[in-house]
């Protein structure tokens, strides 16, 4: 199996638990004015996500 990039690995964890942290705040807590703080953190692993895609390679695919 081949090992997967790190900024992959930050990126997607990253925006799971932003997204969940986000949805619990606003919805959870009732909070209205948290949505303009989450964006920077969306941004930042957006970014570190198409990072690590760019560093993932195709596995070859061998025909029989």
């Amino acid at each position: 199996m081949n090992k997967l990039p790190p900024f992959f690995v930050i990126g997607s964890v990253g925006l799971v638990i932003t997204a969940l942290l986000h949805i619990f705040m606003a919805l959870g807590l009732g909070l209205n004015n948290v949505h303009g703080g989450f964006l920077p953190l969306y941004i930042l692993f957006i970014a570190l996500l198409s990072i690590g895609t760019g560093k993932l390679q195709l596995i070859p695919v061998k025909s029989k």
